[in-house]
């Protein structure tokens, strides 16, 4: 059995796997790794270079829309509105946009947003490309003021824009009148300008005043025109002057006769003076003739008191002397005395001095050397007086007129008060008031008695008078006409006499010539006699 056994061949080792534990990296991991990378770099790049986020708060989201709203500065697309959402308290609309890094420098207080709709306003149409691309936020980016990223927006678009070349002026007034935001200011009736803001000021203790503060932009380079003596007035309606020269109607344009408007310009012969600083506040005045008139820096103040109504005096009325417009009425009081029951009713008056040629002192009473007090004394020895008169029948107003009444009794100005007081003369209607006042103190009743009885005196007189006269024209008139007649005969025979031709006549002619004859042997026989006064005694022939 041993023998049948085939041989066994050689024993080899058989290869034994190795295991290795170590993890490798596969290049197929690449592919999502790269992705991640490209991904991340993507999304840092994104976060990197996008722009700010800014919150604008509007009264309305009229026209906007969340994911298509853009946002424009000068017609060129900075951004777009992400989100639009109520304020807690409902009042508002916020808005929020993101914008473009490079405008993120120009982020200031300063800056103002509003939306673009189609709106008439001013005069003037705007956003009319909104009415087929749709609304859009407008922007007028500023880089002065502080970095913010919250804005309010403004309900309608500025009036200019922060780079618009140019200058913003403040003008004060009383009272607004038909101004409004976007009215025209005028330059030589060339429109430069508008209004951009205005603001109530209250007035303050001890100031008084208050009034509007209203702000103007000039368009470059017409505010180089606005210097220290520039006037500035009120150009909105008609104005009408009535004078010597006939009826003048004044107004600026159709704009500014509709919406409003301003002009200015330096009053003819005064010099434009240096330019303004930021904080120069200009006056507007209500029209051009009060911005044209000469201006006075010394007042003085003087005290008038008058026995009649005041009613039509108002503060601001004119004082004039002799027609020539001098000052003007400050303060009008009433005083009542507690000693004496009457009233009295200063009123307080400035007068400029140097319309008079008078410019020492702002106050008469301070005169150190008394020059002004001796020629103010002197004007009322005089017969200087202040008197009220009408200026305008249709409206009763007053004025303070200064003018010479030499038949008034001598007065003094008082000059121990803290103002000195003019004397005053009533009025014309208050010398009628007088007038019928004395009259009705007259007693009347008698005088009319009386009057009746000298009437019915009068009336027989009359009576008797017709009498006699009637006695007159039955007895006399017979005897006048026969005398009429008796010289209207004798008349006749004289006028046939004195007919040429008649014998009288001839006759006269004849005794004219015989005369004639007579008078010439008259002078030739005292010529003789010159000759020969011997002739007397001689005779003729004894002469010769």
């Amino acid at each position: 059995m041993a023998a049948d056994t085939p041989p066994q061949p050689p024993r080899q080792d058989l290869p034994e796997a190795v295991v290795d534990t170590r993890q490798r990296l596969s290049l197929v991991w690449l592919i999502p790794l790269v992705a991640i990378l490209a991904a991340g770099w993507l999304g840092y790049r994104t976060y990197v270079e996008q722009g700010p986020l800014v919150a604008i708060s509007f009264q309305t989201a009229e026209g906007l829309e969340a994911g298509k709203t853009r946002v424009r500065f000068k017609d060129v697309e900075i951004g777009q509105v992400e989100t639009i959402e109520l304020s807690r308290d409902l009042s508002k609309v916020m808005v929020r946009a993101r914008l473009t890094r490079d405008v993120a420098g120009f982020l200031t207080d300063q800056t103002r947003f509003w939306v673009v709709r189609p709106r008439f306003s001013g005069g003037q149409v705007s956003g009319l490309s909104t009415i087929v691309g749709g609304a859009f936020i407008g922007v007028d980016l500023s880089d002065t003021g502080a970095p913010t990223r919250s804005f309010e927006g403004l309900e309608s678009p500025p009036v200019v824009t922060a780079r618009e070349p140019g200058r913003i002026f403040t003008l004060h007034a009383d009272s607004l009148d038909s101004l409004s935001v976007g009215s025209p200011v005028h330059y030589r009736d060339i429109e430069v300008g508008r209004v951009v803001a205005y603001q109530l000021q209250e007035p303050r203790p001890g100031a008084g005043g208050g009034g509007v503060d209203i702000q103007v932009f000039i368009h470059a380079p017409h505010h180089e025109q606005v210097r220290s003596n520039t006037r500035f007035w009120n150009a909105s309606g008609v104005g009408l002057t009535v004078d010597a020269n006939g009826v003048r109607v004044n107004t600026e344009s159709v704009a500014a006769l509709l919406l409003g408007g301003i002009s200015y310009g330096t009053p003819p012969g005064v010099d434009p003076g240096p330019a303004v600083t930021d904080d120069t506040v200009f006056v507007l005045y209500p029209n051009r003739k009060d911005a044209e008139e000469r201006r006075y820096s010394r007042k003085q103040a003087w005290r008038l008191e008058f026995a009649g109504s005041v009613r039509g005096l108002v503060p601001g009325a004119p004082v004039e002397l002799r027609g020539i417009h001098i000052g003007e009425v400050r303060e009008v009081r009433l005083e009542l005395d507690a000693s004496a029951p009457r009233t009295r009713i200063p009123v307080l008056v400035d007068i400029e001095p140097e319309r008079l040629g008078l410019a020492r002192q702002p106050n008469p009473g301070a005169d150190t050397d008394g020059a002004e007090r001796r020629l103010w004394d002197q004007l009322v020895a005089k017969g200087l007086r202040a008197q009220l008169k009408t200026s305008s029948l249709l409206t009763g107003a007053l004025y303070v007129d200064l003018d010479f009444y030499p038949d008034d009794p001598p007065r003094q100005i008082v000059w121990s008060g803290a103002v000195p007081q003019l004397p005053t003369v009533p009025t014309p209607l208050d010398e009628l008031r007088s007038l019928l006042t004395r009259l009705s103190k007259l007693p009347l009743d008698s005088m009319g008695e009386n009057l009746g009885n000298t009437l019915s005196a009068l009336h027989d007189t009359l009576e008797q008078t017709k009498t006699v006269l009637q006695r007159l024209d039955g007895e006399t008139a017979p005897e006048l006409n026969r005398t009429l007649a008796q010289t209207r005969q004798t008349m006749e025979s004289l006028q046939k006499v004195l007919t040429p031709g008649s014998p009288m006549q001839s006759d006269a002619q004849r005794l004219l010539q015989e005369l004639g004859s007579a008078a010439r042997s008259i002078r030739i026989m005292a010529d003789y006699l010159e000759r020969h006064p011997e002739a007397l005694l001689r005779g003729k022939g004894a002469s010769q």
